[in-house]
């Protein structure tokens, strides 16, 4: 069904979008409803005014979960919100864990090759 839909407005998409600007701008309620939600999408966290330590290697996200820890203590992050931060700290450690171990990998490749 997605398909066919597609295919019936296939080239017609900026004449439909340009008339549901136009419904919008005329007064149209739903039209105008439509065209906010394409252009403005709900948010569905909020800015949050907390900052992270710098994180330059891997014993840096100590600190950072600390300052976490703290946020969540002192009422300025939900529970949520610090989760969400420790999934990108978790991201950010197996990068750096990743990169660590690709580097001492290469060392000891380039110490075989010196080796006789």
């Amino acid at each position: 069904m997605t398909r066919l839909l597609e295919e019936l407005v296939a080239g017609e998409g900026e004449k439909l979008a340009q008339k549901a600007v136009e419904l919008a701008l005329a007064g149209n309620v739903k039209c105008l409803h439509f065209c906010l939600d394409r252009l403005m999408p709900r948010r569905t966290g909020r800015p949050l005014d907390f900052t992270l330590p710098a994180i330059n290697e891997a014993r840096d996200i100590a600190a950072a979960i600390a300052a976490i820890t703290t946020a969540v203590n002192d009422g300025n992050l939900t529970a949520e919100e610090a989760g969400q931060l420790m999934q990108i700290l978790n991201g950010y450690a197996k990068a750096l864990e990743t990169y660590d171990f690709a580097a001492r990998i290469a060392a000891l490749e380039s110490q075989m090759k010196k080796s006789p």
